[in-house]
């Protein structure tokens, strides 16, 4: 009875500073206990000691920011543009609530740029729960670390346990993804859409009935359209992963159909690209996004080029409207490598760049191991190795064509972590089974040799 008052109390007096800590708090454990209830005793304790640990350095790091900010303003950040995407939740509200504000204040809530969803539901539940510009890291927290749960309970089910937690500790304590969970922006939530999305995405053949089947699908358009209203370019990576990663599968788990496809997709590719329409498409399509890699090569920080040198004068921003086969060409091959590479370590000039190398050298690994985990993939669950694929290269894509600056190529790369992770970590206990295997056959042979002589 006193431990009852006494947890009461506790919770009571925690609702009353933190409404939105409490409830996000409530419904990653209600979340947690649903991923870890069939799990082996030792398999839970790693999943949950994982989680919670995850779980207790991203509070203590929002702790921090509350305890060390400013008394000169009304609350501190992680990032700058958290500042903005704060405020504009707290405009946004007051405008529900007809309260007076400055012009100034409102053009910026109403402005296009970074223009998210995710605002909405901020300035909603603030609307229910009063401020809570902390309240809302813990909520975001919660988001994400319930993505990383609902990923790891189904590639649990496809690649095993061991690839599923070893993905899991990548996605909680890689820097950037780090940095994300824990502030207000619009990552968290586009994250666990996105997961949402990938799982219908293999549902859709995986599912054992036609309802099923047809019910994923539907999810797959609904997400599409949710995380089109997240951030620009959603829409177009949910439906652009679906129609290659799904029929991808299904020639995949047809070893005839396909080895034909290895010779007759490009054949069709090669076709379609000569058509007059498509060229144009193409041609307008990499323009565009030469473009937005011009703006970010002159953002502040430290940036990269891919563009022929001519496309870098005072006018050369609209000099890319210009480009021709050739220069596409190069800058398309300069972009994916530089997506691979960049920060390269023998280019830091910096003591800031410093910071990037553990992850860059957690990237190059990623790397090494992502074609042993499709290789392996492809044999042991092709369908949803097609789905990661399909969904990971059109965001690398995305990212990688109007990637300009390091720091924003780095934070945007990470969207291409919750699809490429699994396959490498599910590349890197392939890598260990045949190396275990190898070992055992050299430790066997010499001893049947002997035994043969005798």
């Amino acid at each position: 009875m006193t431990r009852a008052v006494l947890i009461g109390a506790v919770l009571g007096v925690s609702y009353t500073l933190s409404p939105l800590t409490v409830i996000g708090c409530a419904a990653l454990t209600a979340l947690l206990y649903w991923a870890a209830r069939d799990l082996g005793p030792r398999e839970r304790t790693w999943f949950l000691g994982v989680m919670i640990f995850a779980l207790a350095l991203r509070l203590a790091a929002i702790a921090a920011l509350f305890l060390f900010a400013d008394p000169a303003r009304p609350y501190a950040n992680f990032f700058g543009d958290e500042e903005l995407f704060k405020s504009e939740t707290v405009w946004l509200r007051n405008v529900g609530y007809g309260l007076p504000m400055s012009p100034a204040d409102l053009i910026y809530v109403f402005d296009d740029v970074g223009r998210s969803s995710y605002v909405y539901v901020l300035a909603y539940l603030q609307a229910l729960v009063g401020d809570a510009p902390y309240g809302n890291n813990v909520m975001n927290v919660a988001v994400y670390l319930g993505a990383v749960a609902i990923l790891t309970r189904y590639m649990r089910a496809v690649y095993g346990g061991v690839t599923a937690l070893a993905g899991a500790i990548v996605l909680l304590f890689v820097p950037s993804l780090f940095s994300w969970s824990i502030s207000v922006l619009k990552e968290p939530p586009y994250i666990l859409f996105a997961t949402l999305e990938l799982i219908c995405a293999a549902e859709i053949v995986r599912a054992p009935t036609w309802a099923r089947r047809i019910t994923a699908a539907a999810g797959v358009i609904f997400l599409a359209w949710v995380l089109g209203s997240l951030r620009s370019g959603g829409t177009e990576l949910a439906i652009a992963g679906t129609l290659v990663g799904v029929p991808a599968g299904l020639v995949a788990t047809r070893p005839r159909l396909f080895w034909a496809s290895l010779v007759a997709v490009p054949v069709v590719a090669a076709l379609v690209l000569m058509q007059p329409a498509v060229q144009q498409r193409v041609t307008k399509a990499l323009q565009d996004t030469a473009f937005l890699h011009w703006g970010h090569v002159a953002t502040p920080g430290y940036s990269y080029k891919v563009l022929d040198r001519r496309f870098y004068s005072d006018v050369g921003r609209r000099n890319v409207y210009t480009m021709n086969a050739p220069e596409m060409a190069r800058y398309t091959i300069r972009a994916a490598v530089a997506f691979v590479t960049v920060p390269r370590p023998s280019e830091i000039e910096s003591r800031s760049m410093l910071a990037y190398i553990p992850e860059q050298a957690l990237w190059y690994a990623i790397v090494v191991l992502l074609p042993l985990g499709v290789a392996a993939g492809l044999r042991h669950a092709p369908v949803v190795t097609c789905v990661l694929v399909a969904h990971g290269l059109v965001a690398s894509a995305m990212v990688a064509l109007t990637g300009g600056n390091i720091g924003t190529l780095i934070r945007h790369r990470g969207l291409t972590l919750p699809y490429f992770t699994w396959l490498a970590a599910f590349g890197a206990c392939a890598l260990v089974r045949w190396s275990a295997s190898r070992q055992a056959r050299i430790g066997v042979s010499p001893t049947r040799s002997i035994h043969g002589t005798r």
